[in-house]
């Protein structure tokens, strides 16, 4: 998997022209738009707890980077929460569903560019194959966090060029964002 450091990023990055939306506005404060977008990119490795705790393979069809790591499960999970979120504004649960189900979804494209594991669930339901980009560059960060930071550097390097391009993608977003408010 890529760190969960890699993930928060590049998910909260993404959001930032979201920060100019009217109808996200009404169901979250501004700063709560990219923390929770950077949240629910992370949230697909909560199934290696999930894996633990009810000693679940790791090669199983609910084990890591399988099923929950899936879009059709990420899409699904994130317009419930959306609709929760955005209970008071109904105009809001469609476009928050859409950014936090396209952040959340930068997870699993993240995993497939790991050079480790098993490869990611991404085509469920119509396979249930485990699949990795041809293009490996991320070095694959280990679940314990103690074996994280002992390699933290190394992985933390691999991953820095998709970090900047998701900040430099969401900034000239917003900006891009901002200069079409400005001229309405």
């Amino acid at each position: 998997m890529a760190s969960a450091i890699t993930h928060f990023i590049v998910g909260a990055s993404l959001a930032l022209p979201a920060l100019e939306s009217r109808p996200l506005l009404n169901a979250l404060p501004g700063w709560r738009i990219p923390v929770s977008a950077g949240l629910f990119a992370v949230a697909a490795d909560l199934d290696t707890f999930v894996m633990g705790a009810l000693r679940i393979p790791y090669d199983s069809f609910f084990g890591h980077r399988g099923f929950f790591h899936s879009p059709f499960f990420l899409a699904l999970f994130f317009t419930g929460m959306a609709a929760i979120a955005a209970r008071g504004h109904r105009r809001s649960a469609v476009p928050l569903a859409a950014l936090w189900t396209g952040c959340a979804v930068t997870h699993p494209l993240l995993d497939m560019l790991t050079d480790g594991g098993l490869g990611v669930m991404l085509l469920f339901p119509f396979s249930e194959e485990r699949l990795f980009f041809p293009f490996t560059p991320i070095h694959v960060s280990p679940f314990g966090i103690l074996q994280f930071f002992r390699r933290a550097g190394y992985i933390l390097a691999s991953e820095a060029p998709f970090c900047a391009a998701a900040l430099f993608l969401g900034s000239a977003g917003l900006l891009a964002r901002r200069r079409v408010v400005r001229r309405n």
